[in-house]
């Protein structure tokens, strides 16, 4: 899948123009909420912390607070499970 990636490295899941495209299939399955909470360091880059501690890629880091973001991703998937038992038209199911 397509991801982009600003000047800091942080995720985003649609261009703006300045953003760097980059395909990983670290985000497949994943909801919005939970891509744009991380940071990709693609193969042969590097990033600069504040701090001055340097990271090389290939990494995946998230760089907002992971709890949120795995509640994100599972209250997405809630939704689609909801979505996937009424097109099927299955009664019973509790999400």
């Amino acid at each position: 899948m397509t991801i982009y990636i600003d000047t800091d490295f942080k995720c985003h899941t649609n261009p703006d123009g300045s953003y760097i495209a980059v395909e990983t299939d670290f985000f497949a399955g994943k909801c919005a909420a939970y891509i744009e909470g991380y940071r990709f360091i693609p193969a042969g880059a590097e990033w600069t912390r504040p701090d001055g501690v340097v990271f090389h890629g290939e990494m995946v880091a998230p760089w907002k607070d992971w709890q949120r973001l795995d509640d994100a991703q599972r209250e997405y998937e809630r939704q689609l499970i909801a979505e996937y038992t009424e097109a099927l038209g299955i009664v019973g199911v509790s999400v």
